[in-house]
């Protein structure tokens, strides 16, 4: 009569095959039946996911009320990669609202991989530039951030590869005006002050939309850091800023009489949200990265269908307003992909950031961008 050998999982996953096998009475490993049926377990579960030995295998016959037809052996197999959570992702992100699919998703449950175990590290209100030196360090395997950290982290001595881009839009910057400024029209800017964050994305976006109208010898640009800026706004110092999501949003909901002047659109820029991991990681574990994809989709998907509710939830976790986050969250255009538009968008702000002085070297983006993990 032949045994059967049930490949069994820890829980949740549960039975994943069951082998007709007849077991040799005698199990010594030299034996060649025991190294046949050996070979098929190994096979059937991957050579590199455990090191089968039939010792390993608890074997004990089913009860015979189950049918004599199906008396068996029982092989409760617990082994290495695929079941048992051996790969560390550490993913590293900041608690703002750019962040919002990889909050929400690690949250609620949505990042999960076979033997593969997701771990937050959580840099609170840090810029995204933390987010990239914990890549550069070695202290994250993937982090999310802005269009700026993740060309930084592609042009440094660490090799560094784009993952996806989750979100951002034309409308990701933003120009506010103070109600005391009288600027009512785009041609008002002529003879103001606009704090901006030298250095930024959106510093190139604004240099651009000056040359655009007609207005870069006529307006001042005052270097800013962005948590200054709603500050600066209030005291008068400025008369405009012109700063990235949420920055705008807290601007219009902390300075009363404050309105958006316009977005920094139509200037041939995404200016997207990445997800920056080391090259070593993506190429030993590319699955774990596709599950990070997928998470992250899931939590696009949540914030797109109901930006109320994800903005509420979301505001326990960064400390800003629910009204504040549900408006970003309406504003900006939430989407997991990594094409040429994101490609081109990175390299226009990165030819701006070397024509500065912020960056020596344009890297290869377009070499760093796999589409590997988006599929």
């Amino acid at each position: 009569m032949a045994d059967r050998v049930a490949l069994l999982y820890p829980p949740p996953q549960g039975l994943k095959r069951v082998l007709t096998v007849d077991i040799p009475r005698t199990r010594s490993r030299n034996n060649a039946k025991v190294k046949e049926i050996s070979g098929r377990l190994a096979q059937d579960l991957g050579a590199d996911a455990c090191n089968l030995q039939l010792e390993r295998i608890l074997m004990r016959k089913l009860h015979a009320f189950f049918a004599a037809a199906l008396m068996c052996a029982i092989a409760v197999v617990l082994c290495g990669a695929p079941v048992s959570a051996e790969t560390t992702c550490r993913l590293a992100y900041t608690a703002k609202v750019q962040y919002a699919p990889q909050i929400l998703a690690l949250k609620k449950g949505w990042l999960s991989a076979p033997g593969v175990e997701f771990k937050a590290i959580d840099l609170g209100m840090s810029t995204g530039i933390a987010a990239a030196e914990a890549v550069v360090s070695g202290s994250a395997d993937v982090a999310v951030m802005g269009d700026v950290p993740a060309i930084i982290a592609l042009a440094s001595a660490r090799p560094c590869v784009l993952v996806c881009s989750y979100g951002g839009g034309e409308d990701m910057h933003s120009i506010i005006v103070s109600e005391k400024s009288g600027i009512k029209a785009i041609e008002d800017l002529a003879g103001k002050r606009i704090g901006v964050h030298f250095g930024s994305s959106t510093h190139g976006g604004i240099h651009r939309f000056l040359e655009k109208h007609g207005l870069s010898s006529s307006v001042k640009l005052v270097n800013t850091p962005q948590k200054n800026l709603v500050e600066a706004l209030i005291s008068g110092s400025i008369d405009a800023v012109a700063a990235s999501e949420p920055a705008p949003s807290l601007a219009l909901d902390k300075v009363p009489g404050s309105r958006l002047l316009t977005t920094l659109h139509g200037l041939g820029n995404d200016y997207p949200l990445m997800m920056v991991a080391t090259k070593s990681f993506a190429d030993a574990h590319p699955e774990a990265l596709k599950a990070l994809v997928e998470g992250t989709r899931k939590g696009v998907d949540y914030i797109k269908a109901d930006p109320d509710t994800a903005g509420t939830e979301l505001s326990a976790s960064t400390g800003t307003p629910a009204k504040v986050e549900q408006r970003t969250l309406r504003k900006l255009a939430w989407e997991v992909r990594l094409d040429d538009g994101i490609v081109a968008s990175l390299e226009q702000t990165a030819n701006f950031l070397n024509s500065i002085g912020r960056l020596k070297k344009v890297p290869d983006i377009r070499g760093m961008a796999p589409t590997d993990f988006v599929k």
